[in-house]
C-alpha cells in the first residue's frame, strides 16, 4: 500500500510544481505591467500633529516627495529565484525518477 501511495505522490509533484511556476509568472507579470497606486500624503495632518497649528501645504519646489517606495526590482528579484528553485527542484524529480 505505502508502494502505490509512494508513486502518486510523486507523480503529482511535477505537476504542482508547474502550477506554482504559473503562479509565480503570473504575479511577475502582475508587477511588471501594473502601475501602482499614487498614494498623497495628507500634509496639513501631519503639520497639525508636528507643531500644533495647520501649515499651508507645500506648492511649487517644496512639495514633500511620495513616502511610498518602489520595490519593483525586489519583486521582480525575489521571482526570478523561485523559479529558479523551482527549477531545481523538478530537475532532481526528474532525475529521480530516471534512476529508478
Amino acid at each position: 500500500m505505502s508502494v502505490h501511495q509512494g508513486s502518486k505522490q510523486s507523480s503529482a509533484l511535477p505537476i504542482v510544481l508547474i502550477v506554482l511556476g504559473i503562479l509565480v509568472i503570473s504575479l511577475l507579470a502582475l508587477v511588471i505591467f501594473v502601475d501602482p497606486i499614487q498614494v498623497q500624503p495628507d500634509l496639513t495632518l501631519t503639520a497639525t500633529l508636528a507643531t500644533g497649528t495647520p501649515e499651508p501645504t507645500p506648492i511649487g519646489e517644496d512639495v514633500i516627495p511620495s513616502p511610498v517606495v518602489n520595490v519593483n526590482g525586489i519583486a521582480i528579484l525575489g521571482g526570478v529565484m523561485v523559479l529558479i528553485v523551482l527549477a531545481a527542484v523538478y530537475r532532481e524529480i526528474l532525475i529521480h525518477k530516471r534512476t529508478k
